[in-house]
């Protein structure tokens, strides 16, 4: 994709992620194919339909683009409606078990914020559930058939595995709407991990205090209060912005929750909740990235409090780089320069950056076996090396000491 074809899709997105009505595309057919492979990238394809009609523009588009994405809602709302008769199936059994589930992001999100479960693309279901209840659920979701999934099989710290019922597919970007895709279950038994990567962030945030009950596609699912909800969302969202592999589906499920709920949200609780577990410079990256592209409206004292908490360089970078980067963010195409800047950004100190440093030398020799092993760990040692030498030389070594 040329420059100028990516600014004006990215221009294109920010104004349907905004506020507003957006205007009719023009667009040649090069960029509306970039521009498909961009909104399936970050999720948004069911979004950009349902926002250019509601504009009324959807009947003036090239007549092929607009069947694309039609058909593309169309599936996706299938697969959803799918998707939600297996968790009711996966909630009531645990339930039955003594055990309740609060389901995170996903369907709950569609439904209360996008106002249509059909708009929101969902990979996977992120269940919460009291550590002391995991042996039983797992065990009770294998009673039902599920496993861990070969490829991403090994439990992070905060989550008891990736599973599903395994069958024949052939993987591929252009099928993430198909029905047929299987649905990957994670069990967590916290929002997130503590000490994430070697930073100082906690994960104390009590997710069972406000519960409460939506019902969706007459399922009634066990969801977190709205407050600790965004934490965890803006978290989730900073931490993939740090892999370079945020999509701005996950940007736009913060920004329609404070649009539509942001005037009831109780923010002294919110910014207590975000202090405590040390999650001030991961929020701010988030909210100021959705107040920034999407146009969210940010209560002045928890702005100026969360920007009080996170470092000059994330400040600078979001002012000058942010966006930019927010649009170009891969799963596939991950960013490995920019992956280490952020890093080494986010970091306050010297306490906090070398345990952040060692981690992202020993995670490779962990990840990896035998002979594999030592090569990922010298690959890894050699480019984390090349971009501490680099910053070094760039900004000079006196100034980043002090940062």
């Amino acid at each position: 994709m040329t420059l100028s074809a990516a600014s004006r899709i990215h221009t294109l997105v920010g104004e349907i992620l905004a506020p507003g009505r957006p205007s009719l595309p023009d667009l040649n057919p090069f960029e509306w194919d970039a521009l498909w492979r961009y909104a399936r990238t970050h999720g948004l394809t069911p979004y950009l339909h349902q926002r250019w009609q509601e504009a009324g523009v959807l009947t003036r588009l090239p007549p092929d683009v607009a069947r694309t994405y039609a058909q593309a809602r169309a599936l996706n709302e299938e697969r959803n409606i799918r998707i939600l008769r297996e968790l009711e199936e996966i909630c009531g059994s645990l339930q039955e078990q003594g055990i309740t589930p609060q389901v995170l992001k996903g369907l709950p999100l569609s439904q209360t914020y996008y106002g249509d479960p059909s708009l929101r693309l969902l990979y996977d279901v992120d269940l919460l559930i009291r550590e002391p209840d995991g042996p039983r659920a797992l065990r009770r979701l294998r009673q039902m058939g599920y496993e861990p999934f070969p490829a991403l099989s090994r439990a992070r710290d905060e989550s008891l595995g990736l599973l599903w019922r395994p069958k024949e597919y052939a993987w591929d970007a252009e099928r993430v709407f198909d029905p047929e895709r299987p649905l990957f279950v994670e069990l967590h038994t916290r929002p997130w991990q503590p000490r994430w990567h070697g930073f100082r962030v906690e994960c104390d945030l009590d997710f069972w205090d406000g519960l409460h009950v939506e019902k969706i596609g007459g399922v009634e699912l066990t969801v977190p209060s709205e407050e600790s909800h965004l934490v965890q969302l803006a978290v989730h969202y900073a931490f993939n912005a740090l892999e370079s592999n945020a999509r701005l589906m996950h940007l736009l499920d913060v920004a329609l929750l404070l649009r539509r709920r942001g005037a009831q949200l109780d923010w002294n609780r919110t910014l207590r909740q975000i202090e405590a577990n040390r999650a001030a410079p991961f929020c701010f990256l988030t909210l100021e990235l959705a107040r920034r592209i999407c146009r969210s409206e940010i209560p002045d004292h928890l702005r100026r409090a969360l920007r009080a908490r996170t470092p000059e360089r994330i400040v600078l970078w979001l002012e000058t780089e942010g966006v930019q980067a927010a649009h170009t963010m891969n799963l596939y195409e991950r960013d490995r320069n920019r992956i280490y800047f952020l890093h080494w950004a986010i970091a306050s100190g010297w306490s906090e950056k070398l345990p952040v440093l060692w981690y992202s030398l020993v995670s490779p020799w962990h990840e990896g076996s035998g002979f594999g092993r030592l090569i990922s760990f010298t690959r890894r040692m050699a480019q984390r090396t090349r971009h501490l030498l680099a910053s070094f030389a760039d900004r000079g070594g006196h100034r980043m000491l002090h940062k």
